[in-house]
């Protein structure tokens, strides 16, 4: 039986659309406010030196804290981490795990701010033994751990009293930290979220 992803990210954004329409009326970037929120994504890219072609798609349900009080441009987000890699060729690879981010805001304003985030996790990858090809190394071992990093940029836009739009871009590198053979996926990635109070 197959399962229709679409219809999960669908009926989970207008979800939030309700629960956010009803949050306190504070601005998507008051300070020291805890925020909410979830990003959709989608990215591509290939292993290292490999040119293996592959789409990634993928769901981030977070929350936002102050980093610290005294540090209004920092902040820590807290991500689930729900990826799917379609490989060219290859095995599907579906990832699930969690991890943080630090996000620093050096624009903030009145319509929104600017950030720079950088981040990792841990989570179990369904690789198994189907992502290699002959005699080359795996693109990931054989583990079902898997950890990832990133950096990125985006932006925080305030479309109504507790809500804003984000949209940032993100490079993904995925791969198991006890398994030294494999490649590892690196991802060029666009994510669209919004953000509550």
């Amino acid at each position: 039986m197959r399962v229709s992803y679409k219809g999960y990210l669908l009926s989970t954004l207008i979800l939030s659309v309700i629960i956010g329409s009803i949050v306190s009326y504070s601005y998507g970037e008051e300070e020291k406010k805890t925020r909410w929120g979830f990003s959709i994504l989608g990215g591509t890219g290939d292993a290292v030196l490999s040119k293996i072609d592959l789409k990634e798609y993928g769901f981030l349900p977070r929350v936002s804290l102050p980093l610290y009080r005294k540090w209004k441009h920092w902040d820590l987000e807290f991500e689930g981490n729900f990826f799917y890699y379609d490989i060219h060729k290859m095995h599907d690879l579906y990832f699930l795990g969690v991890g943080h981010n630090i996000v620093f805001k050096p624009i903030e304003e009145g319509w929104g701010s600017l950030f720079l985030l950088v981040g990792g996790g841990l989570g179990y990858d369904s690789a198994g033994k189907r992502l290699r090809r002959g005699e080359d190394p795996p693109l990931m071992g054989d583990q079902h751990f898997a950890g990832f990093c990133h950096g990125g940029a985006g932006m925080l836009f305030n479309i109504s009293r507790g809500t804003a739009l984000r949209v940032e871009y993100r490079f993904y590198h995925i791969s198991e930290p006890f398994d030294t053979r494999d490649r590892g996926l690196n991802t060029h990635t666009v994510l669209f979220g919004i953000s509550f109070r």
